[in-house]
């Protein structure tokens, strides 16, 4: 048995690898820019002046710093010849893909950074020009110096063909007739060389040779699973990174609303397989009898409600001040009278008033599913030879049933309980949203309607470990269980 948990063990980490993976993968291929996101709280980028925009350039490029977007993607990358192999480095993701697809039309990399890096400067040379000076009185001059910034932000993004050389025309003319950028004009003929140089000695037949780059450790993904030594911890200590909505950490946003779905759901499994299984043990014992009929019946019943239903009504009937007002509405605490220094029996007594109707809402719909396996399970097993002969040994029918037949009949539970344990940390959206319980449920919700990826991401990888978790301890259960079940190495 030892062996076997150990061979499980040794399964279970290249899975968690590639769990990893995936939803590295998904975080990577995102859409938007993870900067812009986290920044897009600020005020519009075009309504900015040179300062504020500057200030806003350093922020950029600390955050890409701080997210590690300035690093290689993996270890390793695949790519040919005409591909520039730092393109990571670059802080614009369009300006990214714009540069390479000139780089792998041209088969020049080298040529096409550069020309990138001229036009950059070009660009700064513009963005330093005095807005005080004597010439920004004239409307002109006023008007061609914004003309010309806003087509060199444009030639950046943009390396078709076309495109180019009409923006490259318009700029060239601009410049041309306006006073005192000289230093401008001079930069602006060093890209437009670069630019010739590229489109005259085209080598387009590296785009069709594949090369292997390697990264080393200093990567995104090692970043991410690891951390970087410092500031990140990686995922497997619990950092998932940052939160597109607010900019706050994951893990901090993840453990105060974990708890509570993580309470409610243990709360009711408890009440679920405590109720559950001593009807089940009856209904499978007496089958066909009254007792069978009634609960099949009544739980069937209860489990053909749907939740938004049964969790409406118990608020309508037993928190409304014109009926039966026992239990509050909505939220786990009264904010105006709850210390958290208090005592935990204290707190406790506290949340349990909270707690009542939102664990009614999650347990009742199983009631229904875990005594129907249990009562087939049980009625299952009598029929079987190995109780015929436990009861010719003499013993007691209590025996026979909760000794043997119990024991054989649980397999399906265990099953059950494998399966749940990803929902126990995902829990409710509906009875959250309901009762309004600050749980995982409604963070998730939350999190799909805003797109915060992050967080997506997070709660994917969270699932995956808790899904094989759950099956690697119904396997180990299955043999605690069931003596007729042996585990072996050997095939």
């Amino acid at each position: 048995m030892l062996r076997y948990i150990l061979k499980r063990l040794l399964t279970f980490l290249p899975m968690l690898v590639v769990i990893s993976l995936v939803a590295f993968v998904i975080s990577v291929s995102s859409p938007g820019d993870p900067v812009e996101r986290l920044l897009a709280g600020d005020q519009s980028m075009q309504n900015e002046s040179q300062a504020v925009n500057m200030d806003r350039s350093s922020e950029r490029i600390k955050l890409r710093h701080k997210l590690g977007l300035d690093l290689p993607v993996f270890y390793f990358s695949i790519a040919t010849l005409a591909d520039i192999d730092t393109i990571y480095k670059l802080i614009d993701p369009v300006q990214q893909e714009s540069v390479q697809r000139l780089a792998r039309h041209s088969g020049q990399p080298e040529l096409s950074l550069q020309w990138f890096h001229q036009i950059q400067h070009t660009s700064t040379l513009l963005n330093q020009v005095q807005l005080d000076s004597s010439l920004m009185k004239n409307p002109i001059y006023a008007d061609n110096l914004s003309r010309c910034k806003s087509l060199i932000r444009s030639i950046s993004h943009s390396s078709e063909t076309d495109e180019y050389t009409i923006r490259r025309d318009s700029l060239s003319m601009l410049l041309s007739i306006t006073p005192g950028l000289t230093a401008i004009r001079s930069s602006w003929d060093k890209s437009l060389i670069l630019h010739d140089q590229i489109l005259e000695t085209e080598l387009n037949w590296k785009q069709w040779i594949p090369v292997v780059h390697w990264h080393g450790l200093q990567n995104q993904y090692h970043r991410w699973i690891l951390g970087d030594g410092q500031e990140r911890k990686g995922v497997i200590r619990g950092d998932f990174g940052l939160s597109f909505r607010d900019g706050q950490a994951i893990s901090d946003r993840i453990v105060p609303r974990v708890k509570w779905s993580l309470t409610l759901s243990l709360l009711s499994m408890f009440l679920a397989f405590a109720i559950s299984i001593p009807v089940g043990v009856r209904a499978g014992r007496y089958s066909g009898g009254w007792f069978d009929k009634i609960t099949g019946f009544s739980l069937m019943g209860l489990y053909a409600l749907p939740g938004f239903f049964v969790a409406t009504g118990l608020l309508v009937l037993f928190s409304n001040p014109d009926f039966l007002d026992w239990f509050p509405s909505s939220g786990v605490k009264d904010i105006n009278v709850f210390d958290p220094e208090w005592p935990f029996l204290k707190r406790l007594s506290h949340y349990l008033p909270y707690l009542v109707l939102p664990v009614i809402s999650y347990t009742y719909a199983s009631f229904a599913f875990i005594s129907k396996q249990m009562s087939s399970g049980i009625h299952q097993q009598l029929q079987l030879d190995y109780i015929r002969t436990a009861r010719a040994k003499g013993l007691s029918e209590n025996s026979v049933v909760w000794k043997h037949a119990f024991r054989n009949a649980l397999l399906p539970l265990i099953t059950i309980l494998g399966q749940a344990l990803p929902m126990i940390f995902g829990g409710s959206v509906i009875i959250e949203s309901i009762f309004s319980i600050p749980g995982m449920g409604q963070e998730i919700y939350e999190s799909v309607l805003n797109y915060d990826y992050p967080m997506i991401v997070a709660i994917f990888t969270i699932f995956g470990f808790m899904t094989m978790l759950g099956y690697l301890i119904a396997d180990i259960l299955y043999a605690f269980v069931d003596p007729r079940i042996r585990y072996s190495t050997k095939n």
